[in-house]
């Protein structure tokens, strides 16, 4: 044993000298967590080539994916400082204790603490205005003598860490890989700079051998790679602030810190200073009107700059460490843009007074609906023109290619919504621009719904309540729009045909839970062109399970969007019969407030095992508004409920995940934030304030 490690000190050594790092191609990359605290980019108000095409989140205490030039495009894995004395010691940044302090809704300070308080690090993480230039502004309190330390950062280039490319110069670290190039360096320098394979000769594992940096390789290439770099931070006890820069526009790699932190701020402030903050906030907690604006914050930041109305779902990947990237395939993780949560931001930030963001989002609807194809399901020959993607990139081009009925009524809601919050002349202009884009969704909808490939949570072809409630609400709408299209004709009779409707097909009276009367999360499961009858015991697919379970036995919330789209009263029997059944199994009072499951069986999450998604909790509070206003009996203490739940579900950084644990009511390794349950937040708020649902546009 004792030769073998003689020859592997020798082996090390020897390359030490070597100008390539050694123990290519790295390990096999993955991502980082998706619990983020926080996400961000400079704000511009037109989307220009000028404005600032970088996008950061943080997570664990540290940097983690950077995107770049478009929001879709990952380019820096994560980034953060290695801590050691030098003899006793060594201590990655991500493990220490981690505080967030939300500055400002567009700004957060990461404090990070030694657990023996030998140190403390703090990073105020942000965007320059008008350069591609990301600024991680460090404040560095060293409590004791002697200690060092250290820069790493982990690339993923144009997507992916398998093909890139480091060189360590004596004052910046540079990678590249096809056209991209991102240039990172210190305020103050480094004293020296290593490049490496992560996993074998990258600065981790320099440093956890003796604590020292002994490897000093100019480059790795084509591989997993890292560079490290030591700062020159006086080894004495005191305060040090210097700045880490990561420019993927060189020529613009020199700036003036306090200048562009000013310009981020004034940016995001001028944004704010055109939006309405509800009265219903002003006499609650400070935190509610801090969680609103973040929430604000959150879903604008998340759109693209060159792909204007491109807003993604979130800036992160699922379970991101447990995922493994795969060679020459761009994995779409929730950086991709659906149409259905295009649809739940762009009203909630409408209602806040961003008319703005919704006429793009209509716009880039508009260039990504179908105008060829079929879909093929078995006996189902169905057509695409007039339908829309299940998502996309920011370029438009397709990632996954299902039917989702409800993806086809939301953009025409969205166009309605704004339409009703237009001047004369501004409802002339849509019309003009956007009449093709809403008929042909319409005659899609007329023609081939309600039946859907998929329902709202992407995995199960039949009739859905929620699917069918948005797709026919859009065919009432667009009688408005075209009258005499006959649009409402059809959508009156899914719902009211006699033994041949919308109950019909969905509510059941043969079911197991409660006295056996319940809308199903869905009908005609079985095959594509099977029978939708609610009281036959056929097998579902649950999805991420590859169980098959009966349908009357899965439940889930979607029958509400019969009643927050107008289509029936909140009073109605099956409604509340529904309800109390689906709030007697699939609801949990968590330490910080109720929270729902998605359906029965669900099998999305740790361990296979599906969690509470804060998102559903507003179409709770927004019934419960409806409910009161049908029957004059108050509400008041279930929507409060609700509201306060949204408070509790948010993270140290203010952000809305999209799931949460049972047992604790604190996010998963799920997105983090979710745009959808921000804007669930802002929902339930407006409609708290205007005492009415605000998404129910028939009433």
């Amino acid at each position: 044993m004792k030769i073998a490690v003689l020859l592997t000190s020798l082996f090390i050594n020897f390359n030490a000298f070597a100008e390539e790092a050694f123990g290519w191609p790295g390990l096999t990359p993955n991502w980082a967590s998706a619990q983020k605290i926080s996400v961000g980019t400079s704000y511009s108000k037109e989307q220009k080539d000028k404005n600032s095409l970088v996008w950061y989140s943080a997570a664990g205490g540290i940097l983690t994916e950077t995107y770049y030039p478009s929001i879709d495009t990952p380019q820096i894995k994560d980034a953060q400082l290695l801590i050691t004395d030098g003899k006793t010691f060594f201590i990655e940044e991500k493990d220490l204790d981690h505080k967030v302090e939300v500055l400002s809704p567009s700004l957060i300070k990461l404090i990070n603490t030694d657990k023996k308080n030998r140190f403390k690090i703090e990073h105020i993480i942000f965007t320059s205005q008008d350069k591609s230039v990301l600024i991680d502004k460090i404040r560095i309190t060293s409590n004791v003598k002697g200690l060092m330390f250290y820069h790493l950062v982990n690339s993923s280039l144009e997507g992916n860490s398998f093909r890139d490319n480091v060189n360590a110069n004596a004052d910046h670290l540079e990678f590249y890989e096809g056209k991209t190039k991102v240039h990172v360096t210190s305020s103050k320098g480094y004293e020296k700079t290593s490049a490496g394979f992560v996993g074998f000769s990258d600065g981790f594992q320099d440093l956890k051998d003796n604590f020292k940096m002994d490897w000093s390789y100019s480059s790795a290439k084509n591989g997993n790679v890292a560079g490290t770099g030591k700062l020159k931070v006086s080894p004495k006890r005191g305060v040090y602030d210097l700045y880490l820069s990561y420019s993927f526009d060189q020529a613009n790699s020199l700036i003036n810190i306090k200048n562009e932190l000013a310009a981020y701020e004034n940016g995001w402030r001028e944004y704010f200073s055109a939006l309405s903050i509800p009265n219903v906030l002003k006499n609650r907690s400070e935190y509610s009107k801090d969680l609103y604006l973040r929430s604000l914050f959150v879903m604008r930041a998340l759109e693209d700059k060159l792909k204007p109305g491109a807003m993604i779902a979130s800036l992160s990947h699922p379970w991101g460490q447990e995922v493994k990237q795969e060679e020459n395939v761009m994995h779409g993780g929730y950086h991709l843009i659906w149409p259905r949560d295009l649809f739940h931001v762009s009203v909630a930030l409408l209602t806040a007074g961003d008319k703005h963001s919704a006429y793009r989002a209509l716009r880039f609807l508009k260039n990504i609906q179908y105008k060829s194809g079929e879909w093929n399901y078995a006996e189902r020959v169905i057509p695409k023109f007039g339908a829309f993607p299940q998502n996309v990139w920011t370029t438009g081009k397709e990632y996954w290619g299902g039917l989702q009925i409800d993806q086809v009524g939301y953009p025409v809601q969205l166009f309605f919504h704004l339409y009703k919050k237009s001047t004369t002349a501004e409802k002339r202009e849509l019309l003009k621009e956007f009449s093709p884009m809403v008929k042909a969704a319409l005659d899609f909808i007329k023609y081939y719904g309600p039946w859907s490939a998929q329902e709202r949570w992407e995995e199960n072809f039949g009739i859905s309540p929620s699917s069918f409630s948005v797709a026919a609400t859009a065919l009432i709408l667009g009688d408005k729009i075209f009258p005499g299209e006959y649009y409402k004709k059809t959508a009156m009779g899914w719902l009211n045909n006699p033994g041949d409707n919308i109950h019909t097909w969905t509510f059941t009276n043969a079911g197991i839970y409660g006295n056996g009367e319940y809308y199903l999360r869905v009908s005609g499961c079985d095959t594509y062109i099977g029978t939708w009858n609610p009281n036959v015991d056929v097998d579902c697919h649950i999805a991420n399970s590859g169980a098959r379970v009966s349908q009357l036995s899965i439940l889930d919330q979607g029958f509400l969007k019969l009643s927050l789209m107008g289509l029936v009263d909140a009073n109605d029997h099956r409604v509340k019969n529904s309800l109390n059944i689906l709030n007697q199994n699939i609801r949990v009072k968590t330490p910080n407030g109720y929270g729902w499951y998605r359906y029965s069986f669900d099998a999305y999450g740790e361990e296979k095992r599906g969690r509470l998604w804060p998102l559903l909790s507003s179409e709770h509070g927004r019934y419960y508004i409806q409910l009161q206003k049908s029957t004059g009996v108050s509400k008041k203490n279930e929507i409060e409920d609700v509201f306060d739940s949204y408070l509790g579900f948010s993270n140290v950084g203010q952000m809305l995940p999209e799931q949460v644990f049972e047992y604790n009511g604190e996010g998963t390794e799920a997105a983090t934030p979710l745009a959808w349950s921000h804007a669930e937040y802002v929902k339930l708020i407006w409609s708290m304030e205007e005492n009415r649902n605000i998404t129910n546009l028939l009433k």
